[in-house]
């Protein structure tokens, strides 16, 4: 009895030391993880746009060249628009938080209310330069690593090509086999849809967005646009940090509220609009996360790789998630880990035994007829 409690107690700290060293590993190796992370989704849609062109009837090799050749324009045209755009941000902002202090002075003014001297000196140590910094160095990370970004993609773009055939001749087992692919598939898929409908949603939103901005002339229209685009795939606080920039410098660049009331309805409204009611129709549950789960995820992941780890925090859930849901010993954590306690991967399961029993059943009846 006493060496069964001992031999779990050894188990449960040998699972407690990989998850502490293995985590620690991944916060130590961050600079080269994170690149690697990025490269493989971003193989992963090269790979999605050059199947796409594949469609259009062109060659393989001419569907892949136009297909990388796309994202290599997107990228240089965002690199442009952030170098062009982000030192006119640097030199507005100490001006923005002066306005900030007018307008809270304006207000206690008007209220015949003397300002607390706490309230001034907590506003003046407000840094809105360090505030936006901390997002803008997130953002630009991903373009700092493009050489070894790019590295990484050439060589998992190389192995994508065998890789299949690798695994088939690895794993001996038929049935763990069929289980793997089933697993990367349902990857694959799910994780494809998911920054399909997000990128289009966003985009559209960021769209919307910048138009609204320009018809006021708002400053850095196209700064902010692309900022919400970025922002929109961080679940949840996402959008509301994407908006409340563009918000706030209404009140700060004009002297009259309309503009602020109107951008802020209009930026809210495509949020809410986007977020809320289309996105979901599209995506509906491919996801399967608890929105609690979500929320923890993008806590975790975001403490341990700053505003790239929200980025991808999603995707990095809905990996550990399919994993666990194909592995018995860890089914339960998934189900926990589920939206609804349903899991996806079974649903598919059953959709294909009632498949192949009704093509069984049609087998049946025209052998019986012949």
């Amino acid at each position: 009895m006493f060496k069964k409690e001992t031999g779990s107690i050894g188990n449960i700290s040998l699972v407690l030391i990989i998850f502490v060293v293995f985590f620690y590993v991944l916060y130590v190796g961050a600079s080269l993880i994170i690149p690697f992370i990025i490269a493989l989704l971003f193989s992963f849609a090269i790979i999605a746009l050059s199947n796409f062109y594949k469609k259009m009837r062109l060659g393989g090799f001419i569907a892949f060249t136009l297909s990388l050749g796309t994202y290599v324009f997107i990228f240089w045209i965002l690199g442009k628009m952030l170098n062009s755009n982000l030192g006119d941000l640097i030199e507005l902002l100490p001006k923005y938080q002066t306005k900030v202090l007018s307008i809270v002075g304006s207000v206690f003014e008007q209220l015949n209310i003397n300002e607390p001297t706490s309230i001034n000196q907590v506003l003046q140590k407000i840094d809105l330069q360090y505030i936006l910094g901390l997002i803008i160095t997130g953002v630009t990370f991903i373009f700092s690593k493009t050489g070894i970004i790019l590295f990484y993609v050439l060589f998992i773009l190389l192995e994508y090509r065998y890789f299949s055939k690798k695994l088939q001749l690895m794993i001996l087992d038929e049935s763990r086999k069929k289980q793997i692919f089933e697993i990367l598939e349902k990857i694959k898929g799910d994780i494809k849809s998911y920054f399909v409908i997000k990128t289009v949603v966003s985009f559209i939103t960021a769209t919307v967005s910048y138009m609204i901005m320009r018809v006021f002339d708002l400053d850095l229209a196209i700064f902010w646009a692309f900022l919400i685009f970025v922002l929109n795939f961080i679940p949840s606080v996402g959008s509301v940090i994407a908006v409340t920039f563009p918000i706030l410098l209404t009140l700060m660049q004009f002297e009259s509220y309309y503009p602020f009331a109107f951008i802020s309805v209009g930026l809210i409204g495509i949020q809410v609009l986007m977020g809320n009611i289309i996105e979901p129709r599209f995506l509906g549950n491919k996801l399967n996360l608890s929105p609690l789960v979500i929320i923890l995820g993008l806590a975790f992941w975001g403490s341990l790789w700053g505003v790239v780890g929200m980025l991808l925090s999603v995707p990095i859930m809905v990996i550990i998630n399919i994993i666990l849901a194909k592995i018995p010993a860890t089914r339960s954590i998934a189900i926990l880990l589920s939206e609804k306690g349903e899991l996806q991967i079974e649903a598919q399961e059953e959709v294909k035994k009632k498949r192949r029993v009704l093509i069984d059943a049609v087998k049946k009846k025209l052998r019986k007829k012949k």
